[in-house]
């Protein structure tokens, strides 16, 4: 039998012509293998690995547009088999209906979803806000992967692993706001993390926006030692504040800490959310452990209220040698400032809090926003634990002052504090001008 190529190239058709009929059946050939022996897509160049481990960033969801940004996705067992995806959303985005696309292991499968968008509370009337994107996945279904898409749109522009909830691992965990403004004040951070060790914390999540050097080599040391997690926390070029305008609230914070609460669903029994410049500290129990002993058992959080100490106020004179020599020495403000407001700020102003992470739906700045199964919160009393707030500036004279120097008991960190900055003989306290 004559071929086709045979038939087009005969003696009556010019060799040019020829030559042009081969050219266009390879390529017909060649598209049609394409679209049907391939896969359709390429994702792995989209995951960002450094060594052997993905590191989080934020991926649009249309390529070239603001609509969207994806951080991280979680599948959880009290979400009821949804793939949760972690996102900041322009509210004014004309994109209203998406979709999820959910893989197997290796890309074995690939299903689509519609996704639901959950806003959450407290963007603070900015144009960027933090949100949740719930996929379904059936009961038996393991994905691996996720991609967010607009409805109508073919091509993914950004892939998530899905991380799944981990035995327990830790009794408390620490959450901390993003670090930014090239954060330098290394001795503050010191401080806060060798206080709560001695309080009972285990492990401490950081996200990295902006740090100065000797603050990375402060994260460095407690990674190192396997105390501390560091996220980097790069916000698209769209969110970063531009003349303060702040397109989103305080460096994605609300976004933050919700990805915060989920990374610890299951890996640990409790997880605490405070600055850096605040300490929740018991005014009679000598750890967190024994405090929570002694309150309502089966909360789902418990609220501690809060009050200034500020930093304009003078260090009280001490007989301690521990605080004369270690606390002046390394700014342990601490055990330094031993003053503060008489006011304490009402319940959900300026509180800070510890929850369950299995009972906790989503968290707010100063407020746990939604439950699981019908979750209660317990304001703990201020004369039995108190958020320590040294705050620097915005001295508020008209409010009376009283002795508060319930830090005391935990003057042993300040052995601690020597120890960790012994071992950072060349590294400065900060701040870095």
């Amino acid at each position: 039998m004559t071929s086709k190529t045979s038939k087009v190239c005969d003696e009556k058709r010019t060799p040019r012509r020829c030559f042009l009929w081969i050219c266009l059946f390879i390529f017909l050939w060649a598209t049609i293998y394409w679209i049907f022996a391939q896969p359709r897509f390429t994702y792995i160049n989209k995951l960002k690995w450094i060594g052997s481990k993905y590191t989080e960033h934020f991926q649009p969801v249309v390529p070239g547009k603001s609509y969207v940004f994806v951080f991280s996705a979680f599948k959880l067992s009290s979400d009821n088999n949804r793939v949760s995806i972690v996102s900041i959303v322009d509210k004014y985005s004309p994109l209203h209906e998406f979709k999820c696309i959910l893989r197997g292991k290796g890309n074995s499968t690939e299903k689509w979803t519609y996704a639901t968008l959950e806003e959450y509370p407290e963007s603070h009337n900015r144009r960027f806000s933090a949100a949740v994107f719930h996929c379904d996945v059936e009961q038996s279904e393991e994905p691996d992967t996720v991609s967010l898409v607009a409805d109508g749109q073919q091509t993914p522009a950004n892939i998530l692993p899905i991380i799944s909830e981990s035995h327990p691992k830790r009794t408390f965990t620490v959450c901390v706001s993003p670090l930014h403004s090239r954060y330098s004040k290394a001795y503050q951070l010191v401080e806060m993390v060798e206080v709560d060790l001695l309080l009972g914390a285990d492990h401490f999540f950081f996200y990295n926006y902006s740090t100065n050097w000797n603050v990375d080599a402060v994260l460095n040391h407690y990674q190192s030692h396997r105390l501390a997690t560091v996220l980097q926390w790069p916000l698209p070029a769209v969110l970063q504040d531009d003349n303060q305008t702040e397109p989103i609230h305080y460096y994605g914070q609300i976004a933050m800490l919700n990805d915060c609460l989920k990374r610890n669903h299951g890996a640990s029994r409790h997880v605490i959310f405070h600055d850096l410049d605040e300490l929740i500290i018991p005014n009679s129990h000598k750890n967190w452990k024994d405090l929570l002993n002694s309150q309502p058992a089966n909360m789902s959080a418990y609220m501690f209220r809060s009050s200034y100490f500020h930093l304009e106020w003078p260090d009280v004179e001490s007989n301690s040698k521990l605080v004369n020599k270690i606390a002046k020495r390394y700014k342990a403000n601490s055990f330094l400032k031993q003053y503060r407001e008489e006011r304490v700020f009402s319940p959900n102003t300026r509180s800070k809090y510890l929850v369950d992470p299995l009972q906790v739906q989503s968290v707010g700045i100063h407020r746990v926003w939604a439950f699981r199964d019908r979750g209660r919160q317990y304001f703990v009393p201020p004369n039995v634990a108190l958020v320590h707030h040294y705050r620097e500036g915005i001295l508020e004279r008209q409010n009376s002052r009283l002795k508060d120097n319930s830090t005391l008991k935990f003057i042993d960190a300040l052995n601690q504090i020597e120890k960790t900055w012994k071992l950072l003989p060349h590294i400065p306290l900060g701040p870095i001008k």
